[in-house]
């Protein structure tokens, strides 16, 4: 496997943790603070509560909603408006945005489809569509919806990043590459695209790669999963020093961000061979996640080449019931049997 395809796969699944994450904090910091509301949201209930009538507030306080994954809220808001502005096409694409969110695209398709009705070159239902085909994996269909929305708006950042993940899930590299750049030449702050491109770019062109990883870090500096794939970035082109450096600003934003503590743990095994103190961070990830199958084989590796046998035997067998057929832990479990 590639750079770049192991670089969007670990984006990806940092991505569905990162979110479940976030989801954990805003639940604690609710049971916490009960009473606290976010500013935004503040104004816009003050807004609605001096103007109910005026349904253009109803739309924005739903659409924060839909951005904050807050998605009953939103169609409280919305469902509010149905009767009393059927033909306006932002509601039925809002409310097809707020069932794609939700993981029901044919709903949402039925939305989207409404506002195009309504308006056949309604900008944001062109591109929810555009998202949904995606979401399908209905290329075809994808190209079509980004192509009529930029036909009818040329300045159409989202629709060129829709269409350049479409080409980059096809395994079009080059068309990837060449819509998120027009992405990011239409808006300079669209981080997403930007994190795209140092994926696709990864160890083939590593000096571009970091180009557009800080370019996102200049957006969002404090965004740890973006920070996480320019420190391997530097590990798989051996830059040590930075990757270091790197994992330790993620972990000195999240201590407890395990992918990095990993990374620490395997550049001092692998690249350092100081095996004592890829042992203390192997236990660290241990302490933090005791299923991980791959902390024991390593931390079993660093037991073995420390001549602690019965330590790393432990820890082989360990990985091995946590992961069955572990290939690496198999193979680990023979060497020291033939020692």
């Amino acid at each position: 496997m590639n750079l770049s395809k192991s670089l969007l796969g670990i984006f990806l699944a940092i991505l569905i943790l990162f979110f479940s994450s976030c989801t954990q904090k805003k639940e604690k910091a609710l049971n916490n603070q009960p009473d606290t509301i976010p500013v935004v949201l503040k104004n816009l209930n003050e807004r609605l509560r001096d103007n109910p009538g005026n349904l253009e507030f109803y739309y924005d306080r739903a659409s924060w909603f839909i951005q904050n994954a807050r998605y009953n809220e939103a169609l409280k808001d919305l469902n509010a408006v149905v009767g009393k502005d059927s033909i306006n096409p932002k509601l039925f694409s809002l409310l097809g945005d707020v069932y794609l969110n939700l993981g029901k695209p044919t709903q949402a398709e039925e939305y989207y489809l409404k506002a195009l009705r309504l308006d056949p070159v309604y900008n944001d239902a062109l591109i929810g569509l555009a998202r949904n085909y995606l979401v399908l994996k209905d290329y075809d269909q994808t190209f079509a919806f980004t192509a009529k929305a930029i036909t009818h708006k040329a300045l159409n950042p989202k629709a060129y990043y829709l269409a350049a993940w479409a080409f980059a899930e096809k395994g079009d590299t080059l068309s990837a590459i060449k819509n998120y750049l027009k992405a990011i030449e239409q808006d300079q702050d669209f981080f997403d695209a930007y994190v795209q491109l140092g994926i696709l770019y990864g160890k083939k062109q590593p000096q571009m790669a970091e180009g557009f990883f800080k370019n996102a870090l200049r957006i969002k500096p404090n965004h740890i999963h973006t920070m996480y794939l320019l420190a391997l970035l530097y590990q798989d082109t051996e830059q040590t020093d930075k990757a270091l450096a790197v994992h330790q600003s993620v972990m000195a934003i999240d201590p407890n961000y395990t992918p990095s503590i990993f990374a620490m743990g395997y550049i001092y095994m692998a690249d350092l061979l100081d095996f004592q103190t890829a042992l203390m961070w192997f236990d660290l990830v241990i302490q933090l996640d005791e299923k991980n199958a791959a902390a024991y084989l390593n931390r079993g590796y660093c037991y073995e080449q420390l001549g602690a046998i019965s330590r790393a035997s432990a820890d082989y067998n360990k990985a091995l019931s946590l992961q069955p057929n572990f290939q690496k832990a198999i193979e680990a479990l023979q060497r020291i049997a033939e020692e």
